[in-house]
């Protein structure tokens, strides 16, 4: 058995033996955890990009942000991406989830968008 701890759901528990449904269940905590912090970005999305990206989006742009984040939490995360965090998990029966790789994925879906808009307005 795993535990996941998030800081978003609280502790969770990986009681798969089989490794696909392993897979299929640190996925599915691996998703809320993202889709938790999506839905507290999206509460002040404008001060979080003015912050992050040190930029001021119009509302087009926060539009367009605001419905890719919630196209995002749609999908399953990237599997490749999270690679390292699964690393961990096979490793040691209990993981702590930090944000580190959340925020990096989130942060590089924002600034794809943004500079999407940048250079259309070039």
């Amino acid at each position: 058995m795993k535990i996941i701890k998030s800081s978003f759901l609280g502790a969770r528990c990986v009681r798969a033996n089989d490794p696909n449904i392993q897979l299929f269940q640190i996925r599915t905590i691996l998703n809320m955890h993202r889709d938790a912090l999506v839905d507290r970005m999206l509460t002040d999305l404008p001060t979080y990009i003015e912050y992050k990206f040190h930029y001021r989006a119009s509302r087009p742009e926060l539009a367009g942000i605001f419905d890719g984040l919630l196209q995002l939490k749609q999908r399953d995360i990237d599997l490749e991406f999270y690679e390292p965090v699964f690393r961990s998990l096979k490793r040691k029966d209990e993981l702590k989830l930090e944000n580190e790789y959340f925020f990096l994925e989130l942060d590089e879906f924002i600034r794809s968008r943004l500079s999407r808009q940048l250079n259309f307005a070039a």
